[in-house]
């Protein structure tokens, strides 16, 4: 097979990648999608349990934010997928306030953490009266005015203690302005280890502050339907220079790259693999396949690409920064019960916190409520969602005997096996536990057991984790510029929300995806994306020299904007 542009990985930036391409191109150059799995979607996985048809688990990304995610929302709208709200909380006036912490065996309200008297940290005085995100605002406020207001050229020109920001891990920072206690207050109580990760201060510093607010949005049939359409119509759109529905080949893992000369300088040799029961490994004893290309776009993780053979990684510019990205480890885990007991206790969505090792619990529904949902009371419960270090907890639990579960009394028909089919069976001695920390985590002695559960973990190859943060000490307004083409010789180019400023969100990987196609494949912006949205933060190649002063047309209005008054308590938002 000989291609003008082979992209591989089928996620959201390869399918985006091909898609757009295809519309623009595929008439006059031929274009093919590969993908390592029989599942197009790559972090957005989509699972539908037994019972809650209407339901959907989310073992990857779950999510968007309409107001600031510009092109996931705008492509959603372009591509008329159905689309429906993510609460964080009850309904109003509730809202997120009745949300429960359960943190050193001690239970609080979402409105209790500015209460000094009932948060259990020995936090200092400064700290004191501040939930978790409030604490990070001010702790950035201290170190600048107003940080996270500025643009990211003038982010990477603030010092602190002598010291360029970008050169800082976001704990080594807080180590110097916010006490030990503050620190595990904040990471305890935000959920997230990512949150409070050594990544790079410059990205980290900023906090993020989701309130009632807040909008989300996910798709009714499934995050994953994003990918899933776009490569959909990329294979079976437009006429082309590769035929109507032979565009996608699945279940093809990319090796090798070799470079060579001529039309098509591009070798890729991919080892054949099989997928079974959600499980893919590569086939044994058969003959790999070649496919020719004259450019090649790698829609792929940190880790995926270093499973790759080729010269072009002896780069030495790509060698050195191939790791200027933290990978972060992810794990979530779903169980499914027959009725939602944790209604009585005023939770309907949104999200509890712990420090223990489930550390995030999420109401999904129940399918009765659901638009054209069965009348049936059967809900679904984020039970964990882990990160960084609390993942390991976990993996430890995954070898046992497998969790069976049972039939729920309510069932759609046709249904027999209460338990999907999926990569990591659930085990009996995960649910249990987690079972329990649940309840521990909702002050009841005893909850129901779960008629059905399932979980994924984003550690394993090819992807390596979840998410990526950027490290401490990388120029990252030069590195993802460059990184989308970082061997100028060579016409291979990589996307994806790993080298993105929307690292762990899909608008980041869409943002790399479609700055590639226009800066280096001559797109021109797509109609539906507004002209005033920018998709890198910074001109490209980078924000040249950091020094000089950041200077402030109105100086006393960021300034009244942070500074507090000291007789009115704050609330946490």
């Amino acid at each position: 097979m000989d291609l003008d542009v082979a992209v591989v990985g089928g996620g959201v930036s390869g399918a985006y990648s091909a898609w757009r391409l295809q519309g623009e191109q595929g008439s006059s150059a031929r274009i093919a999608l590969f993908e390592y799995s029989d599942r197009i979607g790559g972090r957005l996985y989509t699972v539908t349990l037994p019972g809650l048809p209407h339901v959907k688990a989310e073992v990857g990304g779950m999510r968007y934010i309409p107001d600031e995610h510009i092109v996931v929302a705008s492509l959603v709208d372009y591509l008329q997928l159905p689309t429906r709200d993510f609460p964080m909380g009850a309904p109003p006036p509730v809202g997120s306030n009745c949300n429960l912490f359960y943190l050193r065996g001690r239970h609080l309200r979402l409105h209790e953490l500015a209460d000094p008297a009932k948060v259990p940290y020995n936090v200092a005085w400064s700290e004191r009266g501040l939930g978790p995100t409030n604490l990070q605002v001010q702790v950035m406020n201290n170190i600048y005015p107003n940080f996270g207001n500025l643009s990211l050229c003038d982010q990477m020109k603030i010092k602190a203690f002598g010291q360029p920001i970008w050169k800082y891990g976001f704990w080594d920072l807080m180590f110097r302005v916010l006490s030990n206690e503050g620190y595990q207050f904040m990471k305890d109580a935000g959920g997230y280890d990512a949150n409070v990760a050594n990544a790079n201060a410059v990205t980290q510093l900023p906090a993020t502050e989701y309130s009632d607010n807040t909008k989300f949005l996910t798709l009714e049939h499934g995050y994953d339907q994003l990918p899933i359409t776009l490569a959909k119509q990329f294979n079976e759109g437009l006429d082309g220079g590769v035929p109507k529905k032979k565009r996608v080949h699945m279940n093809h893992r990319l090796a090798e790259i070799v470079i060579g000369s001529g039309d098509y300088p591009y070798t890729l040799i991919f080892e054949p693999t099989s997928t079974k029961d959600c499980k893919t490994e590569v086939r044994l004893n058969t003959a790999p396949v070649k496919v020719r290309a004259k450019k090649v776009i790698l829609a792929m993780p940190r880790r995926s690409l270093e499973l790759i053979k080729s010269s072009f990684f002896d780069d030495p510019w790509l060698k050195t920064n191939i790791s200027s990205v933290l990978i972060q480890s992810a794990f979530k885990l779903f169980l499914a019960y027959e009725r939602p007991w944790w209604r009585a206790l005023g939770l309907v969505a949104g999200r509890s916190v712990t420090d223990l090792p489930v550390r995030q619990i999420y109401y999904f529904g129940t399918e009765g409520e659901q638009q054209d949902g069965l009348p049936f009371l059967n809900s679904l419960l984020m039970a964990s969602y882990n990160d960084i270090s609390t993942v390991p907890f976990w993996k430890g639990l995954e070898i046992g005997d497998p969790f069976k579960g049972y039939r729920p009394s309510c069932l759609e028909p046709g249904v027999t096996d209460p338990m999907p089919k999926m990569e990591f069976p659930v085990t009996d001695q995960m649910v249990q536990v987690a079972n329990r920390q649940v309840a521990a985590v909702h002050a009841l002695p005893e909850i129901p057991m779960p008629y059905s559960a399932v979980y994924h973990s984003w550690n394993e190859d090819p992807y390596g984790g979840g998410w990526h943060e950027w490290k401490a000490n990388y120029r990252l307004d030069e590195i993802m510029c460059r990184m989308r083409k970082p061997v100028k010789e060579q016409d291979i180019y990589i996307v994806g929300e790993a080298y993105s400023y929307g690292q762990g969100w899909v608008e980041g990987a869409l943002d790399t995806a479609e700055s590639t196609l226009q800066d280096f494949f001559g797109l021109k912006r797509p109609e539906w994306l507004k002209k005033s949205y920018a998709l890198l933060p910074n001109p490209c190649p980078g924000c040249g020299s950091l020094e000089g002063c950041v200077e402030w047309d109105d100086t006393a209005n960021p300034l009244a904007q942070i500074t507090p008054s000291c007789l009115k308590a704050v609330e946490e938002g």
